[in-house]
């Protein structure tokens, strides 16, 4: 963690080309050693680090089991991508890189980090890091989308710190698993209800959850944010939001199941997230309100109380870093040559910029579920999670507004090219969105055996079922081209629709509402 800042500081201070290669070097190498502990990992089971020799739970600890450092590993490899997509981007100057790091670096502690005053700082950082990303081309629209990512983070953040503080007066330790062992001993579940939802409530404002997820297009699609940092946000720093809802949830668990709760408040999300992505015409607002829902697909599958629908639901996190990186980069390129993000001008993508069409219709492909794309291993693997009909037609619905929305994405593919010829493209860019979108087919085809190797977790596909899923996928492209045609390209209500958002005094109103409805809610089950 701290060698990531370091490099940052490094390229700040050095400020040449010699700064910019060791930063590549160093990436590599550093997403080697990310492999090499997740081999030790594999083999000896989880690693802890104890500060200055301590007692274990009492000591500042660094913890790495299967789960975090699948999100370590995943953060290192992806980042080298996105290095090498900014290479030659005007933005990408040594205080962009050393901010970039210092991100990377910040991420890494909440996935590693076992105390629960650490992941509260680190929090604070990552938002104020991100906040400046966000502005960092000085635009006046941009400048808002961070100061109000950054007030509403930080009066979330307070939550958390209450309940952290609510804790340690209840337990006097700071450590989650000491906490978890500790929970057991509780004469009443009552005593950690206000802390439960206190600390809920930033989980699900990181996580971008219904109804706290207004901030997220603002940061994540704000019109001059560089396509990189839309990149990094929606492909990996808003999983940290939904780690952290797996490390507390896990640590609440001997005495506080939220498990259909948060089923349902991630159907909602998925469900809100792609009827305000209908509604839009700015590409990178499609794909932020896409991202909130498939956080909401992701928070399905860890609350469906099964083993194979959670497997499922943390690889859907990798599947969904692929293809919605890869989806925001295209994105970024296809607005610095067409000069508008609005998918209703942008024409003949595959005669202008084809190796931009191949990589964004693979990563389509991938959202999607396509069959033999990896969004159909980790939907199969979800869908699979339960017997229940009722669930089954809620993921179908999820399903089917995900194509319809990137059935009038997909239009920008096709239809005659406003201008004559090809686009040059710069190479270093082109080159990260065709790798990151291939990606998203070989990590389809090799489904099966990447969850056994990330996770040691067995997933067989049958043929026949498979087959019936990639039958009902044809149905459903079938109806999204007629929705499209038929509703949705003529505006009207979807439209207005997507343009409603929270105000800032909303988000926080919706914020005290939220923990009221938590502590509510788990008062009346306990």
């Amino acid at each position: 963690m701290l060698a990531l800042i370091l490099m940052g500081v490094i390229a700040l201070l050095l400020r040449n080309r010699l700064a910019k290669l060791l930063l590549y070097v160093f990436q590599v190498l550093y997403a080697g050693f990310a492999f090499y502990v997740f081999f030790q990992v594999k083999e000896t089971g989880p690693i802890i680090w104890n500060t200055g020799g301590y007692t274990d739970g009492l000591a500042l600890s660094l913890y790495a089991d299967s789960i975090a450092i699948f999100m370590v590993l995943m953060t290192a490899v992806f980042y080298i991508a996105f290095l090498v997509y900014a290479t030659r981007e005007d933005y990408f100057e040594p205080r962009f890189q050393f901010l970039f790091m210092t991100l990377q670096g910040v991420m890494m502690g909440l996935f590693l980090s076992s105390d629960l005053f650490n992941i509260f700082v680190f929090l604070e950082v990552s938002t104020v890091v991100v906040a400046i990303l966000i502005m960092f081309n000085k635009e006046k629209q941009a400048i808002y989308d961070g100061m109000i990512y950054f007030f509403v983070n930080v009066i979330g953040t307070a939550f958390l710190l209450f309940g952290i503080g609510m804790l340690y007066r209840t337990f006097g330790l700071l450590d989650i698993r000491a906490i978890k062992e500790a929970m057991s001993l509780l004469e009443s579940p009552h005593a950690v209800v206000l802390p439960y939802g206190m600390m809920m409530v930033t989980v699900s404002l990181k996580t971008a959850v219904t109804p706290l997820f207004s901030w997220l297009p603002k940061a994540h699609g704000t019109p001059s944010a560089p396509p990189v940092v839309s990149a990094v946000l929606s492909g990996l720093y808003i999983k940290s939001g939904v780690y952290m809802f797996i490390r507390f949830n896990d640590m609440f668990s001997p005495v506080i199941d939220m498990h259909v709760f948060f089923f349902w408040i991630g159907f909602f999300t998925s469900l809100i997230g792609f009827i305000m992505a209908l509604g839009q015409k700015d590409i990178k607002l499609i794909l932020a309100y896409h991202t909130v829902s498939q956080i909401g697909l992701i928070m399905m599958g860890i609350n469906m109380a099964s083993e194979i629908a959670f497997w499922g639901a943390v690889y859907h996190i990798f599947n969904h870093a692929i293809f919605k990186s890869t989806l925001f980069l295209t994105a970024g390129m296809i607005y610095e040559e067409y000069g508008t993000r609005n998918v209703y001008q942008i024409r003949g993508l595959f005669k202008r910029m084809p190796w931009v069409a191949v990589a964004t219709t693979f990563a389509i492909l991938g959202i999607t579920g396509a069959p033999f794309f990896n969004g159909s291993i980790s939907k199969y693997m979800i869908a699979h999670g339960t017997y229940d009909y009722g669930v089954t037609i809620l993921l179908n619905i999820i399903n089917l507004g995900t194509t319809m929305s990137f059935v009038k994405y997909a239009t920008m593919l096709f239809g005659n090219n406003p201008k004559e010829g090809r686009a040059k493209s710069d190479f270093f860019a082109l080159s990260a969105c065709v790798v990151m979108g291939i990606a998203s087919f070989f990590t389809g085809i090799f489904g099966e055996g990447l969850t056994q190797f990330f996770f040691n977790y067995e997933v067989h596909v049958n043929v026949d079922e498979y087959i019936q899923k990639g039958m009902v996928y044809v149905l459903m492209i079938v109806a999204g081209v007629a929705f499209y045609h038929g509703i949705i390209k003529h505006g009207g209500l979807i439209t207005r629709i997507g343009h409603a958002e929270l105000t800032f005094n909303g988000i926080i109103t919706a914020m005290a509402g939220y923990f009221i409805v938590v502590v509510v809610y788990l008062s009346l089950m306990l």
